[in-house]
């Protein structure tokens, strides 16, 4: 008996590949931001960038939300040879997508003065509030280039957006060490300097996948046929597009959210603890984002299925890809715990012994809750595919603001366990998650209720 399916392992990795190289790049953007603000500027710094990312990142999840409803229907459009449902995709998408984006940067720009209400150690909150402000204004580019992103991966063509994101990479190292230090004639912007490193990156981002996308024959057609005419917009297609939007947003609002208020109730007791958060978040957030690559091709995968009703393929498929997901992150979790002692010192200045000694200890419960990690974000994926969205936003809801954060508080504070007891409460909340959503998975494919 096989353990995994060949052709579905095959075709898994095909995809999969490509946006795992494209999340590591995008994750690695805020990993060598906080490596290079840890480094140069010390750990008070490293806690400032942390709650900005942790506040930005909040809100800014809603947009990313919404763009996911755009790979689904288009992989079920393309199994259809449905040429012109594409285009309908992409058009209101874009309008959604930068819609939804110019709301938040009014939003964020106008609520910024809560930052000094949130009894946060009051020496990172003016570099908070400078970082997050830079970051804000990043929104904008950076939805042009999601809402390209996710059309192309929803084509199955990946590459583009992989080249785009690496060289942004790139760029953003390199100017985050000029800004930071001040070289070639620049003064030195301490973390603002990170902060424009990262928008300059996300620009390029945008810029670079529009000239890609024209050329490449896969998406080539859709980019020459791309208008912004009112009488080629239809309420029909912004209804779908919300209906699937709106849940999958709430379900990464949820967890982003509920790793942004650890960092919160991390500092009510120390920036010490803030900054250990951060480091262990930076490096589950890595792992995670190879998962998400598992995850978007998953939902290409089961899109496909589903577009040609294919239920019992759609139901292997997605079965297969938790097997390979789970086998992934065994390994992850190994090298965490083999590595607890010196990852942290990647962050950190010699002298900050104390961050490094608690960002040991949180490594250890990231290792063990990596499995709970990558199946729930795999199986999210799966259910994505299947146009499944309420359900799974009312799971990630429960399991982690109605149990993760209670639980986080009590154990940190109230039991005074610090970000240690934190980080026990987030890995039991996205233990629950993964065990309901691969419950929900599972029932739904088997009884062909999708």
């Amino acid at each position: 008996m096989q353990i995994l399916n060949p052709t579905h392992t095959k075709r898994l990795f095909q995809l999969a590949l490509p946006v795992m190289v494209t999340q590591v790049g995008q994750v690695t953007v805020q990993l060598f931001d906080n490596i290079m603000v840890g480094k140069l500027l010390g750990a008070d710094a490293l806690a400032s960038v942390s709650l900005a990312n942790g506040v930005f990142f909040s809100i800014f999840v809603l947009a990313l939300g919404f763009s996911l409803a755009i790979p689904p229907l288009v992989s079920e459009a393309q199994s259809q040879n449905d040429h012109t449902r594409i285009n309908r995709i992409f058009r209101h998408g874009f309008v959604l997508n930068m819609s939804i984006g110019l709301a938040l940067v009014i939003i964020m720009l106008l609520a910024l003065p809560i930052l000094y209400h949130l009894d946060q150690p009051a020496k990172i909150i003016p570099d908070t509030e400078s970082y997050l402000r830079i970051s804000i204004i990043s929104i904008l580019p950076f939805m042009v280039f999601q809402t390209m992103r996710e059309v192309s991966e929803g084509l199955s063509f990946t590459i583009g957006v992989t080249k785009a994101t690496i060289i942004a990479n790139v760029i953003n190292i390199f100017l985050n060490y000029v800004f930071i230090k001040g070289l070639f004639g620049i003064e030195s912007m301490g973390v603002d300097g990170s902060a424009y490193a990262s928008f300059i990156a996300r620009v390029f981002m945008a810029v670079f996948l529009f000239f890609v996308m024209k050329k490449h024959p896969t998406t080539k057609r859709y980019m020459n046929d791309f208008s912004l005419k009112a009488k080629l917009f239809q309420k029909s297609m912004f209804q779908k597009l919300i209906k699937l939007g709106v849940p999958t947003a709430l379900q990464m609002f949820f967890e982003i959210t509920a790793f942004a208020a650890a960092a919160f109730i991390c500092g009510l007791v120390s920036a010490t603890d803030i900054a250990a958060h951060q480091i262990a978040l930076s490096l589950a957030s890595f792992t995670f984002n190879l998962c998400i690559g598992f995850s978007i091709a998953t939902t290409i995968m089961t899109g496909n299925r589903f577009g040609e009703k294919n239920y019992a393929a759609l139901r292997e498929v997605g079965i297969n890809n938790l097997k390979i997901v789970f086998l992934f992150m065994v390994f992850c979790g190994i090298i965490f715990i083999l590595g607890r002692n010196i990852l942290p010192t990647f962050f950190t200045q010699p002298g900050d012994l104390e961050v490094i000694h608690l960002a040991s200890s949180l490594i250890i419960i990231a290792a063990l809750f990596q499995l709970s990690d990558g199946l729930q974000v795999l199986s999210l994926g799966a259910l994505r595919g299947m146009q499944d969205v309420k359900i799974p936003s009312i799971i990630t809801f429960i399991a982690y603001w109605i149990i993760t954060i209670p639980l986080g508080y009590y154990l940190c504070v109230k039991m005074e366990l610090g970000a240690y007891g934190m980080w026990i409460a987030l890995g039991i909340g996205l233990t629950i998650s993964a065990f309901l959503l691969i419950m929900r998975f599972l029932k739904l494919s088997k009884k062909n209720l999708i």
